[in-house]
């Protein structure tokens, strides 16, 4: 590890360069993705802390106007009990509310030796997570396990919404984390890394219909937040390790039918890396925004957002191993 490494950042305005959070009219939230804790040969753990004191300062400055942390999945590395108490620590650090969105990683139990029995990793992430999951601003949250045809087993989906600033930001929180063992596929242990559809009655697909029918009624700037992008890279295999093109495409038509909806698009995770597209061709206004790893590049991405519409109008990258948050910003308009 280097010993120096300028934290760099860049913003990526969106729209109205112009605008900042050093107003009453803007707040910002943060991203967090790939934490990994349980990695140790990536000093997950450290990183993961530096990561919590960066956005600290960051909410310390009233300016910012830091309303909220959502973390775009895989939390632990292994999904191991003691891995997620670890990263509920440490998250629980934060001193502005935050919000964990299930990944693959976070599925399947197992170490070097062992491998638990059924992916009952979102079990454990509802338990280890309950008080932040039950607060009443958290909307539709699945209150149990349900039989989960496609993979024969018990799944807890982990779906909810959020709804920020008199309903002017809806924040949906999406499970699309396959639960097919990757031994058989790709011969280690765990969770396929790819995305599957669930619809089916308490399924992912059938819930998120369900949310746009309701946010039908009020106007809002539509967030999803999830850990699989909806494309992935051309060199990666999207049916293996995101969304297969078949499965992309029902969703796309998904959000398509909702034709009142304002939607901004989707942020992720998954590939360690940062990235900024299209999820959808038809929908050239539809963004997919990828944050890269914590457990590599102590990675935050800093979202600044109009307080009465929900227009995401900045988008800020931050990352690297100084403690000290040092910025250089290039306009992209």
């Amino acid at each position: 590890m280097l010993r120096y490494i300028i934290l760099f950042s860049f913003v990526l305005c969106l729209d109205k360069a112009h605008a900042t959070s050093q107003t009453t009219d803007f707040y910002t939230f943060a991203l967090l993705s790939d934490i990994h804790i349980g990695d140790t040969g990536a000093n997950a753990l450290g990183r993961a802390r530096s990561a919590v004191t960066k956005i600290n300062q960051l909410a310390a400055n009233v300016s910012t106007n830091l309303q909220a942390v959502f973390i775009t999945g895989d939390l632990t590395n292994t999904a191991l009990p003691s891995q997620f108490e670890t990263v509920r620590d440490v998250l629980n650090n934060l001193t502005v509310p935050y919000y964990p969105i299930i990944g693959n990683h976070d599925q399947w139990l197992y170490n070097s030796t062992w491998e638990d029995q059924a992916p009952v990793g979102d079990q454990l992430f509802a338990e280890t997570f309950n008080r932040i999951l039950n607060q009443p601003n958290i909307i539709n949250y699945p209150n149990g396990t349900v039989w989960n045809p496609v993979h024969s087993c018990q799944s807890w989906f982990q779906n909810y919404r959020i709804q920020l600033h008199n309903n002017s930001s809806s924040f949906i929180a999406l499970d699309w984390n396959s639960r097919h063992h990757a031994a058989a596929s790709l011969g280690y242990k765990g969770s396929m890394p790819g995305a599957d559809l669930y619809d089916f009655n308490g399924g992912t697909f059938s819930w998120l219909e369900e949310q746009l029918k309701q946010l039908e009624k009020q106007p809002s700037t539509i967030v999803l937040l999830q850990h699989q992008p909806f494309r992935a890279p051309f060199y990666i295999p999207g049916e293996i390790y995101a969304f297969g093109e078949s499965k992309r495409l029902r969703i796309e038509h998904l959000l398509r039918q909702f034709t009142s909806l304002n939607y901004f698009g989707v942020f992720a995770g998954h590939f360690h890396m940062w990235s900024d597209g299209k999820a959808f061709d038809d929908m050239p206004k539809f963004r997919q925004f990828e944050t890269d790893a914590c457990k590599v590049a102590q990675a935050i991405a800093l979202v600044t957002a109009n307080i009465k519409t929900g227009e995401i109008v900045k988008i800020e990258k931050m990352y690297g191993d100084e403690p000290t948050l040092q910025k250089r910003f290039t306009d992209n308009t």
